[in-house]
C-alpha cells in the first residue's frame, strides 16, 4: 500500500490533475453540446421511461453478471438526489449464482438497453463507490447487437477493482487478425487508467466520461483526459463507426471474478452510488432517431445485457 500511495504521489507531482470541487461539468464549458439524456436521481423510485434492473440473470454466466439480482433492495433511489447499486450477501430471490438454496451474494445494477441507446456524444457520469476486497463497480457501454462480442466494441468508462488505486478506462474489440474470440483492449502506462491522488480522493465523487466520435474516443476524469484513441493508432477492426452500431448505458456493481479475486468482508454490503448520468450530442447535431425514441417512450408511458466472454 506505501508504495502504490507514493507512485499516485509522483504522478500527481508530474501531471496537472483536476479535481473534483474544480469541476463544474461538460456543457459548463461546451455549451454548444445539447443535453439528449440525463437523469439526476430525484425522488425515491428509479425511473422506468430510462432504466430498468439489469435482468441477464442465470446460471453458469460471465463473472460480471455472476450475482446479478432484480431485487429491489439492491438497486435504491435515495430521496437525496442519488442511487446506490449494492452488493450484498443475504437472502435474496433472483440471484443468478443460486442453487436454490440461500444466503448467497446478489448485486444490483441499471441499464438503457430497451430505452435509451446513441452513436457518438458525451456521457458523464457523477459517481463514488465503497472498496472492499471483491468489489467490481462499473460503468460501461455495450452495442445494441452484442451478440458478436467484441467485435462490435465495449467502452468501459470506469471499472475500479477491490482496494486499488485507479480507475481503468478502456476499450475492446477484436485485434488484428479478426478472431472474435479474441480480445483487444487498449493500454496506455500499463492500462488505460486515471489515477486518484489519495485513498480519501478515491472514496469520494468524481466525474467519468467519455467523448465519442466516429474516428476518436476520449476518457476523461473530472474534466481532464486521461487517453484519447483514435481509429488510426488502432487496427482495421476498429467498430465504433461501424454504420448503425448504437450503444446503450450500464450502471452496476459486481463481486468477485477471476479479475477481480474472491470476495472478502462485505459487512452489509457494498455500493456504488450515483449522482446524475448526462449524455450530450456531439455538435451540431443531434443524435441518430434512436437517442430520440426515449422522450417518446416517455410520453407515451412506455418501459419497455454485459457480454464479456
Amino acid at each position: 500500500m506505501k508504495a502504490q500511495q507514493l507512485s499516485m504521489a509522483m504522478l500527481a507531482a508530474v501531471l496537472p490533475l483536476a479535481t473534483a470541487d474544480d469541476y463544474t461539468g461538460w456543457q459548463s464549458s461546451n455549451p454548444e453540446w445539447q443535453l439528449v439524456f440525463s437523469d439526476d436521481f430525484n425522488g425515491t423510485s428509479l425511473d422506468t421511461t430510462k432504466w430498468n434492473n439489469i435482468d441477464y440473470v442465470g446460471w453458469n454466466v460471465a463473472d460480471w453478471r455472476k450475482y446479478q439480482s432484480k431485487d429491489a433492495e439492491l438497486v435504491t433511489v435515495n430521496g437525496d438526489g442519488t442511487v446506490s447499486l449494492w452488493g450484498k450477501y443475504g437472502n435474496y430471490t433472483s440471484q443468478s449464482d443460486q442453487s436454490g438454496s440461500a444466503p448467497g451474494y446478489a448485486c444490483g445494477g441499471i441499464f438503457t438497453d430497451k430505452t435509451f441507446n446513441f452513436q457518438y456524444g458525451y456521457v458523464e457520469v457523477r459517481a463514488k463507490f465503497d472498496c472492499a476486497q471483491g468489489a467490481w463497480p462499473a460503468i460501461w457501454m455495450m452495442p445494441t447487437d452484442g451478440t458478436n462480442w467484441p467485435a462490435n466494441g465495449e467502452i468501459d468508462i470506469l471499472e475500479h477493482l477491490n482496494y486499488e488505486g485507479i480507475a481503468h478506462q478502456t476499450l475492446h474489440f477484436n485485434n488484428a487478425n479478426g478472431n472474435n474470440t479474441s480480445l483487444g483492449t487498449v493500454n496506455a502506462q500499463g492500462g488505460s487508467t486515471a489515477w486518484y491522488t489519495s485513498v480519501d480522493d478515491k472514496l469520494d465523487y468524481h466525474t467519468y466520461g467519455v467523448e465519442w466520435t466516429p474516428d476518436t474516443l476520449s476518457f476523461l476524469m473530472d474534466g481532464r483526459k486521461t487517453l484519447t484513441v483514435s481509429a488510426q493508432d488502432a487496427n482495421p477492426n476498429w467498430p465504433f463507426n461501424k454504420e448503425d452500431n448504437p450503444y446503450y448505458l450500464l450502471l452496476d456493481m459486481q463481486l468477485g471474478g477471476n479479475w477481480v479475486g474472491e470476495i472478502g468482508d462485505i459487512g452489509d454490503g457494498v455500493a456504488m452510488t450515483i449522482d446524475y448520468v448526462h449524455v450530450y450530442s456531439t455538435p451540431p447535431s443531434i443524435p441518430e432517431p434512436t437517442t430520440a425514441m426515449l422522450s417518446i417512450l416517455a410520453m407515451a408511458g412506455f418501459t419497455f445485457r454485459r457480454v464479456r466472454k
